[in-house]
């Protein structure tokens, strides 16, 4: 697959009927829904920091003027702003839910395995208004991203009211807020420990797996056997399979009965735990290991993909930003797997540059052998 069919995934007949059922271009004469996406989308591919004035570079240059299906002279950056933050959310995550349905489809067969977990992205006080506050002598406000992982981002949620800070609220509203199929298994880390979280998780029949602290407090209702480990976690010592009752800070028990894995690796003590019954305690650990897939993904968008800072800081350009960068995320792991790419910062690079040999072989067309013609060009714009 090539950066050509890659900036096609989405077709733009698709856009044009999310734009009507949407309603984005209700008198807008220049940055319509379908533009808006295609300058976002292009800008996030082939920008390391995207801005407001970056993205207005973009738009004017004649790589974008190629890809763009309509364009307007006099389009500056504080357009753009307002622009952003007056788009309807709901047209971007529906591109995203068409973009994700497409993928599990057509390219990759879905995992039963969704990772959970939230990352924070934090301006000034004096710029973002709104936001959560870690302490109180500091002058920065967060946002908090909750993301559900399954190879790629299949669920978000933007947190920035103080009750969020707590993973146990924002992860757990998350992980409820999510449809699972029968065979999904939830991932979180232990940042969630909520005992009436972890009920309610058992009750409505989430299968999960989870890190708990040692110093965890339980009662021994009985002990599974031990299997010897068969996967790749030879590392990872089992010393007991307990099936146990948890005790919260007031001494209460849990209802359930939950998997407590007591296990350690090179010295440190893990302890897992899941309210999966058939699974060998070694499988609970190796499934509880592919939770790190979703760190690399934080890591590759906040590297890569500008979202180390708040291009918006309005809450409804702040959702537009988040769905744009699951998208783009997705159409790189497109890229990535159809290529047999590794990681995610080198499959951006040789997109990158597919795209700027699709710029060169569109100058040549376009100049028609004269090179002045490229002046003209940026001249008028």
């Amino acid at each position: 697959m090539n950066a050509k069919q890659i900036i096609n995934y989405i077709p733009t007949e698709l856009l044009q009927e999310l734009c009507l059922k949407y309603k984005i271009d209700h008198q807008v004469k220049k940055l319509d829904g379908v533009s808006m996406f295609q300058l976002l989308l292009y800008s996030f591919l082939t920008t390391r920091e995207a801005s407001y004035r970056v993205i207005e570079e973009v738009y004017h240059s004649i790589s974008f003027a190629r890809v763009a299906s309509t364009k307007h002279s006099g389009v500056r950056y504080n357009s753009i702003r307002d622009r952003l933050i007056s788009l309807n959310p709901a047209y971007f995550e529906a591109i995203f839910n068409a973009c994700l349905e497409k993928f599990e489809r057509e390219i990759h067969p879905s995992s039963n395995i969704i990772s959970f977990d939230s990352t924070m992205v934090t301006a000034s006080s004096k710029l973002l208004k709104s936001g959560m506050k870690v302490n109180k002598k500091g002058d920065k406000r967060y946002v908090k991203f909750t993301i559900g992982f399954r190879k790629i981002p299949v669920h978000a949620a933007i947190y920035s009211d103080q009750h969020h800070l707590s993973e146990d609220v924002a992860l757990g509203e998350t992980i409820m807020s999510f449809t699972c199929k029968e065979d999904d298994i939830i991932v979180f880390d232990r940042g969630l420990q909520s005992r009436k979280v972890l009920e309610q998780l058992n009750e409505s029949e989430y299968q999960f797996v989870t890190r708990v602290n040692p110093n965890v407090r339980y009662e021994i209702l009985d002990e599974k056997p031990l299997i010897r480990n068969k996967s790749d976690l030879n590392e990872v010592i089992i010393a007991h399979d307990y099936i146990v009752r948890l005790y919260d800070k007031k001494n209460n028990s849990t209802k359930g009965f939950y998997r407590l894995i007591i296990s350690s690796k090179e010295g440190e003590p893990l302890y897992f735990l899941s309210n999966m019954k058939e699974l060998e305690a070694y499988e609970i650990a190796y499934i509880y290991k592919q939770r790190w897939q979703i760190e690399v993904f934080f890591r590759f968008i906040k590297q890569q993909l500008n979202f180390s800072h708040l291009l918006s800081r309005d809450e409804n350009g702040i959702r537009v930003v988040l769905y744009m960068t699951l998208i783009t995320a997705i159409l790189l792991t497109v890229f990535k797997n159809a290529n047999s790419y590794k990681g995610y910062k080198i499959p951006k690079i040789k997109l990158a540059n597919q795209l700027e040999a699709l710029l060169i072989e569109e100058i040549v067309l376009f100049c028609g052998g004269n090179p002045l013609i490229i002046k003209s060009f940026y001249d008028s714009t």
